[in-house]
């Protein structure tokens, strides 16, 4: 049960930090997302407000994705690693607490992206303006 409840935690945090978007170089632009997340079966919807300085992080190079997914995934929950980030897509692996490890692949398309893990969870989500 505390495995399940992790792994939704964990793919929530995850369409937080990365369920966004690729705005010229950029892969993400800040505002309000909307979307879903699926894991185990179970769709659950998601929301969240990416700040400016949070963006910028996400934009940057594997180690500036590492620092900012470490902030908002503590380590005592995920351990990240063998992050990359190349072009529109990141890459990274987490090992979580009752879990096995998992790669997790989001892919960013103009106003929305796609991720997936290695369990078969799925995440969608999509811009929507201004944070609220």
């Amino acid at each position: 049960m505390k495995s399940h409840h992790y792994s939704i935690v964990f793919s929530t945090l995850i369409f937080v930090g990365l369920a966004l978007t690729v705005e010229a170089a950029d892969r993400v632009r800040a505002g309000q997302w909307v979307g879903t997340t699926i894991v185990a079966g179970k769709t659950y919807p998601t929301s969240s407000c990416l700040s400016r300085s949070d963006a910028d992080a996400i934009n940057g190079d594997a180690k500036a994705v590492k620092a900012y997914l470490e902030t908002i995934i503590p380590p005592e929950i995920c351990k990240i690693t063998d992050v990359k980030a190349d072009g529109n897509q990141i890459v990274y692996t987490a090992s979580c607490r009752g879990a096995a490890s998992k790669t997790v692949t989001t892919s960013y398309h103009g106003d929305h992206s796609e991720g997936t893990d290695t369990t078969g969870s799925k995440i969608d989500a999509r811009l929507v303006g201004a944070c609220k």
